[in-house]
């Protein structure tokens, strides 16, 4: 009798293979064929072609993590604790101080982490159906803003195969993606947790307190403080890392100019300026007054830190900062209750104010100095005036763009030192991706802050009511980037960007399952803005 055949060990969720023939012998054999010249050529050409030759590993490695079988145990932890990995490189760690390995990019904290984020939550969102489920409907609580997302990104994409430098467009594409995609999606589900955007906000309030500490040592100094201590493999013998760590003062005064951790002083001036809303929200909304007490002290410890980066761009997020959240103070109030007088004259009034303000920048001189500038400041007005009098005809004659990442060399403008520059992102955006590109650009945060601005008027615990300055945050971003161009400050625009969307999407899914009826009507007055738990909770 004979003997029955064996039957092959198979995983769960996985067929067993075909009956071999030669059909299979033949792909095997092309297989090998392929993997052989691949490897020569990676050999011979990995130093000046190493993004290109990587594309098919990432598309098999994508096809490896799209076969992976269903489970609902998606490693999750892992997935929150890189993405709070994330969030600490950005904030704290100079992305100059990175290994430069011979033939491959700079090895950043950033990059070190941002792979296995990506990697990991592709292979949860390959492997477990309610992850996928869960982040299409947080995503579609704003549908604009992925949308925008994604149209930007194809369309950036789309001009790397025009760009005159494809392989430096391509670098710039897969950065943008690391940076700035991934993280958003990745902020809207972890945001999405209860108590993580909490954290978030205690993050950013740390990081601010040691970024202003190191900024007022390096006033001090005239230098950052780790510049003579960087251990070898750390320190990039690059033009650019040497002009860094050298420090910068503004040519008309001389006065040393603080960046901090950033690689420029509008850098440390941006982040303190989109920062600035979260201190402030805390100084009206905290319950505890010992929190309140360290908020009203934060403020000036920033401005003068603002200050001492003379930067305007800086001063501008920070008065912002007050004028708007007094403008949501006053609206919400006057939407929770309709007789509140209080609310009601803050936004008839609200108009006269911002208009005072605005005179106060022409009429006081220290004030007008800060804002708009003085003549130490004229030759930077006069560049950004005369870049977009080159550059609009560009993007007139060009209106599809010239590739991501290649607007400064197309613009074809250099500052004092001989340094190729471009100091708006408006005009940056429209020269790499087109009109198209700048359009789906800043429409993706005037969506995210149009979406934020309704949720939060249904908001009502301490959380949700977050989406407060995560708004003003994004707006003040809208502002700056009208002036400057500098990315160091990306990743971190974009997880906020993400939380707004997850915080909206709790706001919607606590109206739909009817959990605000364990509230107690709520007033908003100036000692707090949180919603009341009755003894139920």
């Amino acid at each position: 009798m004979q003997a029955p055949k064996p039957v092959p060990f198979v995983m769960g969720g996985y067929m067993p293979p075909a009956a071999r023939g030669w059909r299979r012998e033949l792909k095997a054999a092309l297989l090998i064929d392929f993997a052989v010249i691949y490897g020569v050529l990676l050999a011979m050409f990995a130093y000046n072609f190493l993004v290109e030759l990587l594309a098919p590993l990432a598309i098999f490695a994508l096809l490896i993590i799209w076969m992976l079988p269903d489970t609902e145990n998606p490693p999750r932890r892992l997935l929150f604790g890189l993405m709070w990995a994330l969030l600490v490189a950005q904030l704290v760690w100079p992305d100059y101080l990175a290994v430069d390995a011979m033939g491959l990019p700079w090895i950043t904290a950033l990059r070190l982490i941002t792979l296995p984020l990506g990697l990991i939550f592709l292979i949860s969102l390959s492997v477990s159906p309610s992850m996928r489920s869960n982040v299409k409907q947080i995503i579609a609580s704003a549908p604009k803003v992925w949308q925008f997302l994604v149209v930007f990104m194809v369309l950036a994409f789309v001009s790397v195969g025009y760009s005159s430098s494809p392989a430096i467009s391509m670098d710039r594409y897969v950065i943008a993606l690391l940076y700035w995609t991934l993280p958003f999606f990745v902020g809207a589900y972890v945001f999405a947790q209860p108590g993580r955007a909490m954290a978030l906000i205690w993050l950013l309030w740390a990081t601010i307190l040691f970024l202003c500490a190191m900024g007022l040592w390096e006033e001090r100094l005239g230098q950052v403080p780790w510049g003579p201590h960087i251990p070898s493999f750390l320190a990039i013998q690059d033009e650019s890392v040497l002009r860094i760590l050298t420090g910068a003062a503004r040519a008309a005064t001389g006065i040393y100019r603080v960046q901090s951790k950033f690689s420029t002083s509008l850098g440390f001036a941006e982040f303190l300026g989109l920062t600035t809303p979260f201190i402030v929200h805390m100084l009206v909304a905290a319950k505890n007054w010992i929190v309140r007490i360290a908020a009203l002290a934060t403020l000036p410890l920033m401005f003068y830190c603002i200050v001492a980066t003379d930067s305007r761009l800086g001063i501008v997020g920070f008065f912002l900062s007050f004028l708007f959240y007094l403008f949501f103070w006053g609206f919400l109030r006057r939407a929770q209750d309709k007789e509140s007088l209080i609310g009601t004259a803050v936004i008839v009034a609200y108009p006269a104010v911002f208009i005072a303000f605005l005179a106060s920048t022409m009429v006081v001189p220290q004030i007008s100095a800060m804002v708009w500038g003085s003549g130490a400041q004229q030759a930077s007005t006069e560049a950004r005036q005369e870049q977009y009098r080159q550059g609009i005809p560009m993007v007139i004659a060009r209106p599809w763009g010239y590739g991501i990442g290649r607007g400064a060399s197309q613009l074809g403008f250099v500052n004092r030192a001989g340094i190729g520059t471009i100091d708006t992102y408006v005009l940056a955006i429209a020269l790499e991706v087109g009109i198209l590109g700048l359009i789906t650009y800043f429409g993706m945060f005037i969506a995210a802050i149009y979406a934020g601005a309704i949720a939060v008027q249904s908001a009502r615990d301490r959380e949700t009511r977050l989406l407060i300055p995560l708004v003003i945050a994004l707006a003040i971003f809208i502002v700056i980037k009208t002036i400057l161009s500098q990315l160091d400050n990306h990743p971190l625009v974009f997880v906020l960007l993400g939380a707004t969307v997850a915080l909206t999407y709790r706001v919607q899914q606590s109206q739909k399952d009817g959990d605000y009826a364990l509230y107690k009507p709520c007033v908003i007055t100036p000692c707090t803005i949180r919603g009341t738990w009755d003894d139920r909770s």
